[in-house]
């Protein structure tokens, strides 16, 4: 056999062979449910919160949450104030209700300000939103409302 002839034949052997297994993987993988997330398997919302205000009361907070069907979730982050401790890691439980196109999100407490329990509120439609701090979370008297920025991801 000529050497050409024979380099079409392995080739397309190899072509076959990778057909077959992809074919196979993609008979073998299980369908992942739309519930499923990468924070809280059974989530069906996670929320991703960064505020920040530079300047003379900077400070912020990194939260991310996951919500489940029965209205519990829980939560992981981090907040700081410059002038007080630096960053604190929070890390907890919340019960939420869905209001009037409102998730209201109770039980996350930024240690970095000493404790204080904030309430969440957020749209519970999916989507990428923009803010200032405080927007979507209370906050102590003595930071003033709507300064810095905020990002805010609402995902299934």
């Amino acid at each position: 056999m000529p050497a050409t002839f024979l380099g079409v034949v392995v080739r397309n052997l190899k072509r076959a062979a990778m057909a077959v297994t992809l074919a196979g993987s993609a008979v073998a993988l299980p369908a992942v449910p739309a519930l499923a997330s990468g924070y809280g398997p059974g989530a069906v919302y996670e929320i991703e919160l960064s505020a920040n205000a530079a300047g003379p009361q900077d400070g912020g907070l990194w939260l991310w949450i996951a919500l489940y069907p029965d209205g519990t979730g829980d939560y992981s982050g981090a907040d700081c104030g410059h002038g007080r401790a630096g960053a604190a890691h929070e890390s907890g439980d919340v019960t939420w209700t869905d209001s009037g196109g409102t998730l209201i999100i109770t039980g996350v407490t930024l240690n970095g300000l000493g404790g204080f329990p904030t309430t969440v509120t957020v749209p519970d439609r999916y989507g990428h939103y923009t803010g200032t701090l405080g927007s979507f979370e209370t906050l102590p008297d003595f930071i003033p409302p709507f300064i810095g920025k905020a990002q805010l991801q609402v995902a299934p």
